[in-house]
């Protein structure tokens, strides 16, 4: 019996020795954390993760204002990715002087009938024919990358596309009239916003039914009063009667004619908002000029086409 007390004490030595080791060797090692994974939270950052997965940036510009509606840092986000820019609202802009910007805008990026990877259209999204200029256009700038997949050995498969642009330039209004009523789901895409959707819009071509929102940040303060002149930033941002003010005289370097249409010696008058109070009787309590009610008007109306076609940049 005392032997195999013994024996059990040993044991018992050992493996309170052992016990102990592991704690100190635990205790040396800190543990590995692994970090967890970052869900995007912002339009930005969920903007920079679906550039990630796609083979095509279909940018949008507005066609009132495409030197404005570009965003600052758009080349960084896109990187070398292939794009199609759209100027979109053609309906509302000024057709000639658009061409010549967008002409411009070309030369200035490096885009032209040589490169490869951009493209430019002017749009009117009033009607679909123009479909097959949009197909044409993104696959000729992804033409490179298809060739890649097949002298790899790859299966073909559709280049993948999505919609990108700040605020209200009419991203949403493209994929509308693109993908029409006819959608094709092709599957989630991973590690986006859940819900997602690939649209098959052509044999080649699979476009995301949710625009890219790039946030109208780090912009010149002269741009963010263009941008509010035509609506495209949040009206809590600006003064409803300093951007009247501003689009009057921006107005009448460009359109005066147009301004002396809307209301007769607007093109010349130094005090447009005031000019236009006076000139349609538009009153406050106790008979004064009612400028912000004339300021409001005047944006609205602007906005909606009645002073006719614009391109202001």
């Amino acid at each position: 019996m005392g032997g195999k007390d013994n024996k059990r004490q040993s044991r018992g030595v050992a493996g309170a020795k052992a016990n102990a080791f592991a704690k100190f060797d635990a205790a040396a090692k800190p543990a590995i954390k692994r970090a967890p994974k970052r869900v995007p939270s912002t339009p930005f950052q969920r903007l920079t993760e679906i550039v990630k997965w796609v083979d095509l940036v279909i940018e949008v510009l507005d066609g009132r204002m495409p030197v404005s509606t570009r965003h600052p840092s758009s080349d960084q986000i896109f990187g070398n990715k292939p794009r199609v820019t759209i100027y979109s609202k053609m309906d509302l802009s000024d057709i000639e002087r658009l061409k010549i910007l967008a002409a411009e805008m070309s030369a200035v990026g490096g885009s032209n009938e040589a490169d490869s990877t951009h493209r430019s259209l002017i749009l009117s999204l009033k009607s679909r024919e123009n479909k097959g200029k949009f197909i044409e256009a993104a696959l000729a700038v992804t033409k490179a990358k298809r060739d890649s997949l097949q002298r790899r050995g790859i299966l073909p498969r559709p280049m993948r596309a999505c919609v990108v642009g700040i605020p209200n330039v009419g991203k949403s209004s493209l994929i509308n009239w693109f993908i029409g009523q006819k959608r094709t789901k092709t599957g989630d895409m991973p590690g986006v916003t859940k819900g997602t959707q690939w649209i098959r819009v052509d044999p080649q071509l699979e476009l995301l039914d949710t625009p890219g929102i790039l946030p109208p940040v780090a912009l010149s303060p002269e741009t963010h009063d263009r941008l509010a002149f035509l609506n495209l930033v949040p009206p809590s941002t600006y003064n409803t009667e300093e951007i009247a003010k501003f689009g009057i005289a921006h107005m009448q370097r460009f359109y005066a004619d147009r301004l002396n249409e809307y209301c007769a010696g607007l093109g010349e008058s130094e005090d447009g908002l005031m000019h236009i109070a006076e000139v349609r009787r538009y009153l406050s309590s106790g008979a004064r000029l009612d400028d912000l009610r004339a300021a409001n008007i005047f944006l609205r109306d602007v906005r909606d086409g009645k002073l006719g076609r614009l391109t202001l940049d």
